[in-house]
């Protein structure tokens, strides 16, 4: 009976000593467990339009994450598994609801994950493939008619997909400023006024359609005219450039812990500065390193934001 007695009792009645050891053991304990408490794990979204992608994502993306846990793990930050979304509106839902919390997307895709989710903060800019900046260039057949953006009234475009930033959003907004309107070549309201384009999923594929005729002109980042087939781009032509624009950029979820925010930016950063995470960086994507985002690109972004927004067709 009295050992019953003994291990039933309360903590009020145990020896000081055991009290005091007890207490010490939680209060060191206490830091840890306060970290892993204070969020959810950190998880990257993006998004797997094709099949075969969610496969391929994992792959490009798991070696950054993985070293990006390594590094954070002693401040008992963890790094959660990757979160595929479908599209653009599947990504903004999980913003919203809190499963996602830090993109990496181009500059278009995120003013729209802004817009739809009302969850998304820019924090780092992505420097890719050693280019802070990029800009949209317009390409046509060498021998072709097309001289300027002028040429393109009642004429089809090659563009890649809705979501690009340099292969879609950017072309449009140049030629939106040079008064001309970009509609779908099947849309029934094209005419000889409007400028008709045609998606090719790929920008090799943009150049070859333009090159057999699919298309009278093509638009797509200097970085991949430049990566062009040599025997394919001397076949060509660039007739208009835009203005240059931030590479990428890297948002966190409105609303994520200051701490974890702040401690997940400054590992981000370091990623490029040792040999184990700038190959993992080069294999997300062909990322070089993460840069602060300065008052100077936080006011071109608000400009961009006005006429890169989607707006109802006309």
């Amino acid at each position: 009976m009295a050992a019953v007695g003994q291990s039933t009792r309360s903590a009020g009645h145990l020896p000081r000593r055991a009290v005091l050891a007890a207490a010490a053991l939680a209060l060191l304990a206490a830091p840890r467990a306060f970290a892993r408490g204070a969020s959810a794990p950190l998880r990257l979204g993006v998004i797997a339009e094709e099949p075969n992608e969610p496969d391929r994502m994992l792959k490009v993306f798991g070696d950054m994450l993985a070293c990006l846990r390594e590094r954070l793990a002693p401040s008992g930050v963890d790094v959660g598994a990757l979160v595929i979304a479908r599209d653009l509106d599947d990504l903004s839902q999980r913003l919203a609801r809190g499963e996602v919390e830090f993109v990496i997307e181009t500059v278009f895709p995120t003013l729209v994950l802004q817009e739809r989710s009302r969850r998304l903060e820019p924090a780092l800019v992505v420097v890719r493939r050693g280019q802070r900046e990029y800009r949209s260039v317009f390409f046509t057949k060498k021998d072709g008619p097309v001289r300027d953006l002028a040429g393109l009234r009642g004429r089809t475009l090659v563009l890649q997909a809705l979501r690009s930033t340099s292969a879609f959003a950017l072309p449009k907004a140049e030629l939106e400023r040079a008064g001309l309107v970009l509609v779908p070549a099947d849309d029934p309201r094209a005419g000889p006024a409007h400028v008709r384009y045609v998606l090719a999923l790929a920008e090799i594929n943009q150049a070859v359609w333009v090159l057999h005729g699919k298309g009278d002109a093509g638009a797509f980042n200097e970085g991949d005219w430049a990566a062009l087939p040599e025997k394919i781009r001397l076949q060509l032509r660039v007739f208009q450039e835009t203005r240059p624009i931030v590479r990428g950029l890297l948002s966190f979820r409105a609303g994520l812990d200051p701490r974890v925010r702040s401690l997940a930016e400054d590992a981000l950063r370091g990623l490029g500065d040792d040999e184990p995470g700038r190959a993992a960086l080069a294999k997300a994507a062909g990322v070089t390193r993460f840069e602060p985002l300065t008052a100077v690109d936080r006011k071109e972004l608000r400009g961009w934001a006005t006429v890169l927004r989607p707006r109802p067709a006309r």
